[in-house]
């Protein structure tokens, strides 16, 4: 095979593999319980990269994961429970419109807050209160997008929108809304994961670079 014609293939696969580099970094958040874990609440809970705040009729609480057949994150107004571990419920609110252990998933005036380091297109499992939300509303803001009142379909909604520098999720728990683009009431629920959907480079941001080694390659051919 021509020398020349193999330097060009290694170079497009350099291209190809650069351009496609972020696709393997896209996070996944995994908020569905698991046997090995503990259920824990904080102010932020922190995910890595992530963290997620909870509120309380616009007061900050403790974003909290719950144990249990499909839980998952939730808010406890708090406060937090100390020494205990495995699936002993920790949250111990007894303040609030929600008293009572029970308070750990998404109940009425309660909010989670999810802050993003970087740009994100995600999806977002969603259960309802330890069983699938299949068919459910669910009401959430961005930065970028505002407000919108979305129907849960295979426990998972998909949020199709890109940002730029910081995106902020909010979502909200039991209550009535209108926000002046939907009404809808949503249930109980509890957030299963995160999905970072990766943004691939652009389509002519690759043929260009391929173009650009082509003519290169046929340049110093020529000299």
């Amino acid at each position: 095979m021509n020398k020349s014609f193999v330097k060009l293939l290694h170079s497009c696969a350099g291209v190809l593999l650069l351009s496609t580099a972020g696709l393997s970094m896209a996070a996944t958040y995994d908020y569905d319980f698991d046997g090995d874990e503990n259920e824990r609440g904080g102010q932020p809970l922190n995910f890595g990269d992530l963290n997620v705040n909870g509120y309380t009729d616009g007061r900050k609480t403790y974003a909290y994961l719950d144990s249990g057949y499909l839980s998952g994150l939730g808010v406890c107004d708090g406060p937090i429970s100390g020494g205990v571990t495995g699936t002993n419920n920790k949250c111990n609110t007894t303040t609030g419109p929600n008293t009572g252990a029970s308070d750990d998933n998404l109940q009425l005036g309660e909010m989670l807050e999810f802050v993003f380091d970087t740009k994100k297109q995600i999806e977002v499992g969603i259960n309802g209160a330890h069983k699938s939300a299949d068919g459910k509303d669910v009401l959430f803001w961005t930065d970028v997008g505002g407000w919108d009142l979305l129907t849960v379909a295979a426990g998972k909604i998909t949020l199709g929108v890109q940002h730029v520098g910081l995106m902020t999720l909010k979502i909200f728990g039991q209550g009535n809304f209108n926000q002046g683009v939907k009404d809808g009431t949503t249930a109980n629920l509890y957030v299963a994961g995160i999905n970072e959907v990766p943004i691939p480079a652009a389509a002519w941001l690759f043929g260009s670079a391929l173009l650009g080694l082509a003519g290169l390659r046929r340049r110093k051919i020529a000299a």
